[in-house]
C-alpha cells in the first residue's frame, strides 16, 4: 500500500535520470531550496525544479513516458508551495509520483526569471531533515564569534546534525544562490509592498523568511547582499519597507500597552479609621 507521503530518494534518482538524458542540471528553487539557505519552513509535498524554458515541454513528456509520475492538474497538488502569482506564463506543470503523495512541479525560467545555466551552488542532498546554510558567508555571525555564543542556522560544519537521508543520491544537485533568489522574490513584490504586507505572497513570504532567519534587519547583513543582488534599488526598499513596517507594529503596541495602563489603574485606597463623611 503507498505511504500518503514520503520524501523518497528513488523518486529523485527518478527525475535525475530523465535529467541527465537531457544534458540538465538538477535545480531545486522553492521550499526545498530555501531549506538549504538556512530557512527553517515546515515539511512539503512538492518539490519545485528550475527547467530550461526551451527544454521544459520534452522533460515533462519525458516523465511521464517513465510510467513514475502521473500528469495532475495542479490545483489537485498537495502543500502550501503553490506559487501561481510567480507564474507569468502558463508554463508551470505538475506531476504526482506514482508510489505516494509525493508531487513534482516544473518551473521555466520565466516563472523564476532565474537562468538555469549561471551561478549554482552544489548542495548535499535534494532531501533535507534539518535546514543548513550552505553560503556561509550569509550566516549573520562573526565566523570567529566575536560578538559571543553563535544563533543562527546550522551550517553543514556543525557537528552530530543530521541533514540528509541515509540512503545517498549519485547526481549533483543544486540551488540558486541567495542573491539570485533574492533578486527573484524582488521581481514580484517591488512596488506592491504594502499590499503584500496585509495579504503576502509566496515572493514575499520567502523574502520575510530570509530576512528572519539570516538576520536581514542587521546593517551588516543587508551590506552584504547589496554588494551581491542586481536588483540594490529594490532591496532598498524592502528593507525601508520592513523597518517602517516594524516601527508602526511598535508605535501600535506602545500605544496598546499606555491604553491597558490607563484602564488598570487600580482605584484608590481608603485608610482604616478615615471617615468618609464631609
Amino acid at each position: 500500500m503507498a505511504e500518503l507521503w514520503s520524501e523518497s530518494t528513488a523518486s529523485v534518482e527518478s527525475i535525475f535520470s530523465v535529467l541527465g538524458a537531457c544534458d540538465h542540471p538538477f535545480i531545486m528553487v522553492g521550499h526545498y531550496a530555501l531549506l538549504w539557505m538556512g530557512v527553517q519552513e515546515s515539511s512539503e509535498t512538492t518539490l519545485d525544479i528550475l527547467v530550461r524554458t526551451s527544454q521544459a515541454a520534452f522533460i515533462y513528456q519525458a516523465l511521464v513516458q517513465t510510467g513514475e509520475w502521473l500528469e495532475v492538474d495542479e490545483s489537485m497538488m498537495l502543500g502550501s508551495g503553490i506559487r501561481d502569482d510567480r507564474v507569468e506564463h502558463p508554463s508551470v506543470r505538475g506531476l504526482k509520483w506514482r508510489y505516494d503523495e509525493w508531487y513534482l512541479r516544473l518551473c521555466h525560467e520565466d516563472s523564476y526569471h532565474i537562468a538555469v545555466d549561471t551561478e549554482k551552488i552544489q548542495v548535499p542532498h535534494a532531501i533535507n531533515w534539518n535546514s543548513a546554510l550552505v553560503e556561509s558567508e550569509f550566516h549573520p555571525n562573526a565566523p570567529d564569534h566575536s560578538a559571543g555564543p553563535r544563533t543562527g542556522p546550522f551550517l553543514l560544519t556543525d557537528e552530530n546534525i543530521k541533514f540528509t537521508p541515509d540512503q545517498a543520491i549519485t547526481f549533483p544537485v543544486f540551488i540558486p544562490t541567495i542573491p539570485q533568489f533574492i533578486d527573484s522574490c524582488l521581481h514580484f513584490v517591488v512596488g506592491s509592498m504594502d499590499t503584500l504586507y496585509r495579504r503576502p505572497t509566496p515572493p514575499y513570504t520567502d523574502l520575510s523568511y530570509m530576512e528572519q532567519y539570516l538576520v536581514l534587519d542587521s546593517p551588516n547583513q543587508q551590506d552584504k547582499l547589496l554588494a551581491k543582488v542586481k536588483n540594490r534599488e529594490g532591496l532598498v526598499e524592502y528593507f525601508a519597507h520592513q523597518q517602517e513596517c516594524k516601527e508602526r507594529r511598535m508605535k501600535r503596541m506602545m500605544e496598546r500597552r499606555a491604553r491597558n495602563a490607563v484602564y488598570s489603574k487600580p482605584e484608590e485606597e481608603v485608610s482604616f479609621g478615615t471617615s468618609m463623611i464631609g
